[in-house]
């Protein structure tokens, strides 16, 4: 009987779990479906899910899964993680980033099976030179049997730095909200005009880029949503004399996000090319609630967005030029609607058909055709369709 383990950085599992028994919803987009893939994934055997930060626990969900916390960094004291890993005692292990300790450990285990599912881009020079720089000969091993990153771009990436074309899927989530759901908008609402980013509150995210473009634009407010550095933004917005114009909302249920997407005037994604995501869930929601989206040419946005057709597209890290766009927006109604237009074919572009169950799923049956599919998806695969 196969026990599998998912290894993630972070996470609240008993508190997901518990929100959706209540019918309260998901903050976190994907967390409900996820739930349902690894009570699916017991058909194999049993399954765990571990969150190396989470407080220290082992707790049994109502589904069979077991949620587990080693309250320890999965990078900096990696060993307090294995002793939960070993604790659970699995056959099947999935590191859900480039856990080099983590993954340098699984490699000298005998008979585990082993897996390394990401989100992450490795396109800055410091994560591609120097912080991973033994991480694709590590991927490459034969021992790793499952290799793949959200996003074929993310994907690409991992070829990029050195890891076989052969080994590498790139995976996304289903996404059940839609542009067809949503109306198209003719044109902005009157000034104030409203701004919303969503995602976590960090300098890498363009936070700080984004409301000092908001300095510069009188007749705008911004709101973000979302958990990190909330303190040192407020300040910010404090000393550049906009306080009364920027509002921190806070985590927000994600059933929420469509409806504060489609209401504002514009969706911003300013990521820095510094913040190592892979496709952000944001670009998504923002896409399908048919606002026009404003976004960085962060080299994980990559040929999903067209600049002036279905999005705005502005250096990152650019203050004055994300203004200038934002600008730009709201005083050209042709502009805003052809964006808004623009969006579906965006957003349906920017689908996959492998989602993250299906994979996993299939890297657990592992019968001769679960491995012509898994082999069939690979960058090698299907690299000239994607």
């Amino acid at each position: 009987m196969s026990r599998l383990l998912i290894v993630q950085y972070d996470g609240d599992w008993r508190a997901a779990d518990a929100r959706r028994r209540a019918g309260e919803g998901e903050v976190y987009y994907g967390h409900g479906y996820m739930l349902d893939q690894l009570a699916h994934l017991r058909r194999h055997g049993d399954v765990g899910i571990l969150s190396a930060l989470a407080e220290p626990h082992v707790e049994t969900l109502p589904s069979g899964v077991t949620a587990i916390g080693a309250g320890a960094d999965a990078d900096r004291e990696a060993e307090r993680v294995w002793r939960a890993i070993r604790d659970y005692d699995p056959s099947h292990l999935i590191l859900t980033g480039p856990m080099m300790p983590l993954l340098a450990g699984a490699l000298g285990q005998k008979d585990l099976k082993l897996g390394v599912v990401m989100a992450d881009s490795f396109a800055h020079p410091y994560y591609r030179w120097v912080r991973f720089r033994r991480l694709p000969a590590m991927l490459n091993d034969a021992r790793v049997t499952l290799v793949a990153n959200h996003g074929v771009n993310a994907a690409r990436g991992l070829a990029d730095l050195g890891v076989r074309r052969d080994k590498i899927l790139a995976w996304d989530f289903p996404h059940r909200r839609t542009p067809e759901s949503m109306p198209v908008k003719p044109a902005p609402g009157p000034a104030p005009h409203s701004l919303l980013y969503v995602g976590t509150i960090s300098a890498k995210k363009g936070v700080g880029d984004l409301i000092r473009a908001v300095a510069r634009l009188p007749d705008v407010k911004l709101d973000i949503a979302g958990r990190g550095q909330v303190t040192r933004f407020a300040a910010l917005a404090r000393r550049l004399g906009i306080a009364e114009r920027v509002r921190f909302l806070g985590l927000i249920a994600n059933d929420r996000v469509s409806a504060l997407m489609h209401a504002a005037d514009a969706v911003i994604v300013p990521s820095r090319h510094s913040f190592p995501e892979g496709l952000p869930l944001t670009l998504f929601e923002g896409l399908a609630s048919r606002t026009p989206v404003i976004a960085s040419d962060h080299p994980m946005f990559d040929g999903h967005l067209r600049d002036g057709d279905s999005a705005l597209v502005v250096p990152a890290g650019r203050p004055r030029a994300l203004a200038e766009a934002i600008a730009r927006l709201m005083r050209d109604p042709a502009l805003y609607a052809r964006l808004s237009a623009g969006s579906a074919a965006a957003w349906h572009h920017m689908q996959h058909p492998v989602k993250w169950g299906a994979m996993i799923d299939h890297w657990m049956a592992d019968g001769p055709e679960d491995r012509a599919w898994l082999s069939a998806h690979t960058l090698a695969a299907s690299g000239a369709a994607l």
